[in-house]
């Protein structure tokens, strides 16, 4: 259990694990994302104090053994079991480490998207017991990588790295999906940072 500052998490999900996924190398942004700063923090730090007001447990999966000495206690931090694979093999690692039934899983590079994302993502999931997760879409495009899964969908996600598909959308079209459709004006929550350009508009757009 992530220990909270305030001893309040009045959104926690029971039986959420949340996974982060740092394995990019950031050659176009220059830099690794997970490290570039905001308000004063690590942008990986900011992301599991968010997901800590969710999660029972958040694992930090990167593409080798990092330190990371700045995490909270309790935050989990593991290596890709196959190398430079990409996401989906992030996503076996992650799951593979923790049996709770939601599996919360976000990119490093979704600096915008915090609490109201992943309740909406929960929220939406427990009102579809049939569904194996739930995929925000925004601007017309799915984002399977700040998504809501059910464990059970971890066979599929190793099928996937089985057989050499890199695909994370192939990957998810074996599975029931939801859409999840976020209110006007939230929708820039997800916005996707791969670029020095993409970093410096996320932070003006979080000093507003």
């Amino acid at each position: 259990m992530i220990s909270k500052g305030n001893g309040k998490n009045n959104e926690a999900r029971p039986g959420c694990h949340a996974i982060v996924l740092c394995g990019g190398a950031g050659r176009r942004m220059g830099a690794r994302k997970e490290l570039l700063e905001f308000n004063g923090e690590p942008l990986l730090l900011r992301m599991c104090n968010s997901l800590s007001e969710i999660a029972e447990r958040i694992t930090v999966v990167a593409d080798r053994e990092r330190g990371y000495a700045f995490l909270p206690g309790g935050v989990r931090a593991i290596a890709d079991d196959v190398a430079a694979f990409g996401p989906i093999a992030g996503i076996c690692a992650g799951m593979a480490v923790s049996e709770l039934p939601l599996q919360l899983v976000v990119a490093c590079d979704y600096p915008l998207a915090g609490l109201y994302v992943w309740r909406a993502l929960a929220d939406t999931l427990a009102r579809h017991p049939e569904a194996d997760a739930v995929l925000p879409e925004a601007g017309g495009k799915l984002h399977p990588l700040c998504a809501i899964y059910r464990r059970r969908t971890l066979s599929a996600w190793q099928d996937a790295l089985e057989s050499g598909n890199r695909r994370v959308m192939a990957a998810t079209q074996q599975m029931r999906i939801v859409k999840w459709l976020p209110e006007d004006g939230a929708a820039g929550q997800l916005m996707n940072m791969n670029t020095p350009d993409d970093y410096r508009l996320a932070k003006e757009r979080l000093s507003l």
